[in-house]
């Protein structure tokens, strides 16, 4: 574990939480030692179609190459054991692949995939599902959901429906999801203290941030020493969350038609749940509508921000740009999600230094969040044994320590607990699922199959907004013309 504290989180969670067995790792070793017996060109199949285990060649294994992010490639290589121990055929290798932001990352990948390079299994979050199933990148996990449907209901009965949801394309599963974030509110407690200023209430609204924020900012000779708010450029958070609590979207959304897989699957997994009423085949973000009065309003609003010394210019940068500015109390507030409290205990906060709330509410209080998981590649040629290793991701023995140290939030509700949280923080953590499980409209971020260049036509024109090269409605409405072309490039993005 990352913290000794969290050895006793792990024990706790695996004495009290027990999983069913599943057949499914028998089967997948009767295909491996099958396929290792054709290779071997020795010995016999008996009549139930098992290879006798003696003839198996124990210099042959089955290897899955799995792409991830650098920040968890020491403890992903610490924890394969756990598979490994399952599966001792397989030969796991982890690759890392560094980016800015997901955009960045998506887009090294694509050049990697053009190029020929092996990629089994790909750590991917919202931002990437549509983009490579779209393109036929990845394969579809249906027939392998419905094979290990008892074994998976454990995991779904756990988890908000929102989560594989948002990971359906035109009626089809491509993603078991291991953690989300949704963008929250982060209020550093040593500046509202110093402020005289209170955690906001749950129903807090847009004009009470702006005060608050006006009163945190602290400045000297024009130039500002505490900001009150800051952020990022990039699509996941950002100002983004200003677009969802003003009651609209990047795009219209739309819902994809279920297909014979998604009414299995929601009926089985979530039938009679309200929390999975209107679910079809997954979301569609078909039609731009970046020049919405209520996108202009909410681009206005942080320009007007930066303007006024209270945020600082918001640069390219993913969620730990801004760690070492909030820790050190030059910052108020901040949109983050649950990953945020183990990277502020790194910078050396206590639960005593910061909490977490709800966004404010606006025209409305939406909230946006992202997910991610593992990609099964369509080249990948051990395929049964890589839907073992995204069936094991979902399991507590997986989970649990790769969530530990709060490096990001738990997708199973009951990882969530005092305990959990008693060592990082928050004292509110209760937000982080309660955005989902209590805020009914909260929604995943507009990510569709063009997302790659969507972004980059996000972050290009924010930019020039807050710099003042083009007024925030002007840069929307050349915004909304690159995703105009953008979507006629990838047309039809989604099926008639």
């Amino acid at each position: 574990s990352d913290y000794p504290f969290f050895n006793r989180w792990e024990e706790v969670m695996t004495k009290q939480y027990k999983e069913p067995k599943s057949p499914a790792p028998q089967r997948a070793r009767r295909n491996f030692l099958k396929t290792t017996a054709k290779f071997a060109g020795a010995g016999a199949v008996m009549s139930t179609g098992i290879l006798s285990a003696p003839f198996v060649m124990a210099n042959v294994k089955e290897k899955l190459v799995i792409q991830t992010r650098p920040a968890r490639f020491t403890k992903l290589e610490q924890m394969k054991n756990s598979f490994i121990a399952k599966f001792p055929e397989a030969d796991i290798e982890f690759i890392a692949l560094a980016g800015v932001d997901h955009e960045d990352t998506i887009s090294k990948t694509l050049a990697q995939i053009a190029a020929g390079k092996q990629i089994d299994l790909q750590r991917v979050a919202t931002e990437g599902v549509q983009l490579y199933a779209g393109a036929g990148y990845i394969q579809a996990l249906d027939k392998w959901l419905r094979r290990d449907a008892d074994f998976m209901r454990s995991y779904f009965a756990d988890v908000n429906p929102a989560f594989p949801h948002s990971m359906m394309y035109e009626g089809s599963l491509y993603q078991i999801c291991t953690a989300f974030n949704a963008a929250n509110i982060y209020i550093n407690k040593n500046l509202f203290r110093e402020n005289d200023i209170e955690r906001p209430a749950d129903n807090w609204t847009k004009d009470d941030f702006y005060e608050i924020a006006k009163k945190i900012t602290k400045k000297s000779g024009g130039r500002t020493d505490v900001y009150g708010y800051g952020w990022t450029n990039r699509l996941w958070g950002s100002w983004m969350p200003w677009i969802f609590n003003n009651d609209t979207n990047l795009y219209a959304e739309a819902e994809a038609p279920n297909s014979d897989f998604s009414s299995w699957f929601w009926n089985y997994f979530y039938g009679g749940s309200s929390m999975a009423a209107g679910y079809g085949g997954g979301p569609r973000w078909e039609t731009p509508q970046a020049n919405h009065e209520n996108v202009v309003e909410a681009l206005e609003f942080m320009v007007q921000l930066q303007k006024e010394g209270i945020t600082p210019e918001a640069s390219l940068g993913d969620g730990a740009t801004l760690t070492g500015f909030y820790s050190s109390n030059r910052l108020g507030m901040t949109p983050a999600g649950g990953f945020w409290a183990g990277a502020l205990k790194g910078q050396g906060m206590s639960p005593e230094d910061f909490d977490v709330c709800y966004f404010p509410k606006w025209k409305s209080q939406r909230h946006q969040f992202g997910a991610e998981g593992y990609l099964m590649m369509e080249k990948c040629q051990a395929k049964d044994l890589a839907w073992e290793f995204i069936k094991h991701t979902s399991s507590y023995e997986w989970q649990v320590p790769f969530v530990s140290g709060n490096i990001t939030t738990p997708v199973r509700r009951s990882m969530h607990n005092d305990l959990r949280y008693s060592y990082t923080g928050p004292d509110n953590w209760q937000v982080f699922y309660n955005t989902v499980d209590k805020l009914k409209d909260t929604a995943a971020i507009p990510a569709p199959p063009c997302s790659n260049p969507m972004t980059r036509a996000f972050t290009k024109y924010t930019g020039l907004a807050l710099t003042g090269d083009l007024p925030a409605r002007e840069a929307l409405t050349k915004m909304q013309g690159d995703l105009m072309r953008i979507q006629d490039k990838y047309s039809p993005m989604y099926k008639s």
